[in-house]
């Protein structure tokens, strides 16, 4: 036996949903929209299209990440702080801080807010190359990138080899006097 359901006035408004029941207050267009579709709806759309696109500020900031990133691989890659105890025999965690700190020891800001040590400052034996505490204070910047930068890219003060080629081979000197030169017209 198939059952059918009523419909009487009553029947039809207990289906209703309490929205639908509602009635739009204020001019007849805003009643008009609110019957084609919910609010909700068209305001959360205008919202994903609009408001969610990234400034100019936002989309720079994200084309530097990818660059740092793109820089970094270039480089070799990076260890880690535990491949870095590993690589030089053991030492504890406060005593890489403390490198640095001091400048001998090369971090950039890694994953998860934890540093990564870029791997064109170590040696075929697992130590670090002479000479980066140096450099830094000869470039004149803290920014971990900018040495990143001015070590792995060819310098034409260097007869267009890398600055980081020349510290491996204790060649200190010369790659001095290119980061102190390093930004100056006509150097």
């Amino acid at each position: 036996m198939v059952q059918t359901t009523q419909n009487t006035p009553k029947a039809e408004k207990a289906r209703q949903s309490p929205a639908a029941k509602a009635k739009p207050r204020g001019n007849t267009n805003a009643r008009a929209i609110a019957k084609r579709q919910p609010v909700h709806k068209t305001a959360a759309t205008a919202v994903a299209k609009e408001a969610y696109q990234p400034d100019a500020r936002a989309l720079a900031l994200l084309r530097g990440v990818e660059i740092a990133q793109q820089d970094l691989r270039e480089a070799g890659g990076a260890y880690t702080l535990e491949q870095v105890r590993l690589l030089l025999q053991g030492i504890s965690r406060q005593a890489v801080d403390k490198r640095v700190q001091d400048g001998s020891l090369l971090a950039v800001p890694g994953p998860g807010n934890r540093r990564a040590y870029p791997t064109i400052q170590f040696l075929n034996d697992g130590s670090i190359v002479a000479g980066l505490k140096a450099v830094r204070q000869a470039l004149g910047s803290a920014n971990p990138w900018f040495l990143l930068n001015f070590l792995s890219r060819p310098d034409e003060r260097l007869n267009g080899k890398k600055p980081i080629e020349l510290l491996h081979r204790g060649e200190t000197d010369a790659v001095l006097e290119a980061a102190r030169l390093n930004g100056l017209q006509g150097a």
